[in-house]
């Protein structure tokens, strides 16, 4: 991709950067993290853009990076490499560039400059994680090699919004660059492709679009849930594909659901992407979304953030059950209630920040009566038969200790707060959530049965 001219106005393309993302955006969030976004100068592919404190800076990083990608994509302008500059800090920046290595400045590789943060090492792995992530180790591993004992290409990722799914394959991207510099690597967006699709179509060329695709030796190809009513786009992207399938170009998949169930996909596609290996990421267990939490507290970004004790990561990740991405929005919430406060982030700190506009309900805490109804539902029994003290029978036995398991996960009830619902002693309660985890691992079907009530209940 020829760099941008050095005369090109840096406050045009924030403009129609800008203007992309109102329509994206909801109005309290553009006036809050863009409205007050300056660009500076546009330099080779570099558009530098002023924002006015630290908090900006990593709130756009981390929470709207695909927003920010999707817009640039949209416009033609994902080549561009955004670099985001405090207010304050701008003439040491002027004088001394930037050294940190960018993956755009590498002409082999096509990647949102936003997503630079999505390594391999910087994603925790956890059981409802553990095959996708190993997929893509063994992916990386094998890259350029002539056989393998497995087929895992392509590598198709699948889960809900937020779980991680870009995270990885882009992943994979970085750590095969890493190993193979000359590799060439693209990412490609459906929706972004739609654009290049339309455009091509206009000037009744569609062949330098193929070229530019089947040039690469390795495809990370995002959302492909998307391609249901395109069907000119799925046309394209089946000549793509079948193309470095054939060649042995490796391609990795997303999308929020399995082959199989994307609607208005013809066949031939979901039969390619079928042929490598399928693999589910789930939403994370506590544990592991705890030390997501303490991960994130690593990065470079969070290196001046004030200490978080256990106890307040606990409160975080027992409300940021539905996805990755919100529990990092909730971490970073309570960060910035806390310097808003010019206090450190303790537990009432934390509850603060969760408040509701009624002030009195917390934010993903699902309400106990609620868990159990849905339960005694789901194992048709009653309500009354479930807190029962007494009856060890399994059709009342397993019920209760997936309520406790569900209470545990979804509510803000602690060991003790269940321990009462039930008429039962704390250790019962903690024995019966393990005996409930432990059952999950070794029991498919239980473990299906759990998550969809999970899910179901939340």
């Amino acid at each position: 991709m020829d760099a941008v001219p050095m005369e090109k106005d840096a406050q045009g393309l924030w403009s129609l950067i800008r203007k992309n993302l109102e329509g994206r955006l909801s109005s309290g969030s553009f006036q809050e993290w863009v409205s007050p976004c300056i660009a500076l100068r546009c330099e080779g592919n570099t558009l530098s853009i002023q924002v006015p404190n630290a908090s900006t800076k990593l709130w756009i990083e981390q929470q709207l990076a695909e927003e920010f990608n999707d817009a640039m994509v949209q416009e033609d302008l994902a080549h561009l490499n955004l670099v985001f500059q405090i207010s304050g800090s701008l003439q040491v920046q002027t004088t001394q560039p930037n050294t940190t290595p960018i993956i755009e400045e590498n002409p082999q590789i096509s990647f949102p400059s936003l997503f630079s943060r999505y390594t391999l090492d910087r994603f925790v792995v956890g059981p409802s994680s553990q095959l996708a992530f190993a997929a893509a180790n063994s992916v990386v591993e094998h890259f350029g090699k002539s056989s393998s004992s497995f087929n895992m290409n392509p590598l198709f990722i699948y889960g809900s919004s937020g779980l991680g799914k870009t995270h990885l394959m882009v992943g994979v991207g970085q750590a095969i660059r890493d190993k193979n510099p000359s590799a060439k690597l693209h990412y490609l967006k459906v929706d972004g492709f739609f654009h290049e699709v339309t455009a091509a179509i206009s000037k009744r060329n569609t062949e330098p679009l193929r070229k530019k695709y089947q040039g690469c030796d390795v495809l990370l190809l995002d959302d492909v849930q998307a391609l249901g009513k395109m069907e000119r786009t799925q046309e394209e992207i089946f000549y793509v594909l079948e193309y470095l399938l054939q060649h042995g170009k490796q391609i990795v998949i997303t999308s929020d659901k399995p082959p199989q169930q994307l609607e208005g996909l013809h066949e031939r596609l979901k039969t390619r992407f079928k042929w490598g290996l399928t693999a589910d990421i789930q939403p994370p267990d506590f544990e592991t979304r705890v030390a997501i939490l303490k991960k994130k507290l690593e990065e470079p970004d969070f290196l001046e953030a004030p200490r978080i004790d256990d106890e307040v990561l606990g409160f975080i990740a027992h409300r940021g059950k539905s996805s990755v991405r919100d529990l990092e929005g909730l971490l970073n919430r309570v960060i910035f209630q806390a310097q808003f406060m010019g206090v450190s982030p303790s537990l009432e700190i934390a509850q603060s920040a969760f408040q509701g506009q009624n002030g009195d309900e917390l934010l993903g805490a699902v309400p106990m009566e609620r868990i159990l109804r849905s339960v005694a539902e789901s194992f048709h029994i009653s309500y009354g038969d479930l807190k029962k003290k007494r009856g060890r029978e399994a059709s009342i036995l397993v019920p209760r200790q997936v309520a406790m398991y569900l209470a545990r996960e979804l509510s803000v009830a602690s060991y003790s707060d269940i321990a009462k619902e039930f008429d039962m002693h704390h250790s019962t309660v903690m024995n019966a959530i393990d005996s409930v985890k432990q059952r999950m691992k070794k029991d498919s079907d239980f473990h299906k049965l759990v998550h969809a009530l999970l899910n179901t209940v939340y």
